[in-house]
């Protein structure tokens, strides 16, 4: 059966780095989330938001659609802080990282060899650097989330089970 492993790598490492950023959020207060180590520091808050963007991109790349959220700058993808005392809006943000990562494990899932060897657009890289790169990104950002809750003395751990 050629072809099954790779599927079955690429739904893993999908499911995987969605599970590792689930884990880093768990139990995450709006407090904690709009917390910044310094005031000039991204927030967990603002990190997600981050996230949202850049998967959400990644996944219009691989689709082949156009992103219609254009910011001017890498600055305005992290938007605002977010406030200590909004639930709602804090649980709202993870609701759309969580969907957003559900539709990228599901794009993930629908590729195959060849189309991982295509460039995601002309004159670009393939979708499989492309996915490399995103997912690489993704893990740096869970560490960033894992440190600031670290330091707020809020991060109890990793459940390996």
């Amino acid at each position: 059966m050629p072809g099954l492993y790779p599927q079955r790598r690429r739904q893993a490492c999908g499911a995987l780095y969605s599970k590792s950023l689930e884990q880093s959020l768990d139990g995450v207060t709006p407090a904690e989330a709009s917390w910044t180590s310094s005031g000039t520091s991204n927030s967990i808050w603002q990190i997600v938001n981050h996230l949202v963007f850049w998967n959400e991109d990644v996944i219009h790349r691989i689709k082949g659609t156009e992103n219609p959220h254009k910011p001017k700058d890498n600055e305005e993808t992290f938007a605002n802080p977010g406030n200590p005392e909004d639930e709602n809006g804090w649980n709202l943000t993870v609701k759309r990282l969580n969907e957003v990562m559900n539709e990228l494990k599901a794009v993930i899932a629908e590729l195959n060899d060849e189309k991982l060897k295509e460039p995601y657009a002309a004159d670009r890289y393939s979708i499989e650097r492309l996915l490399s790169n995103a997912i690489m990104h993704a893990v740096y950002h869970i560490g960033q989330i894992v440190l600031l809750r670290k330091l707020q003395s809020s991060w109890g751990g990793v459940d390996w089970s």
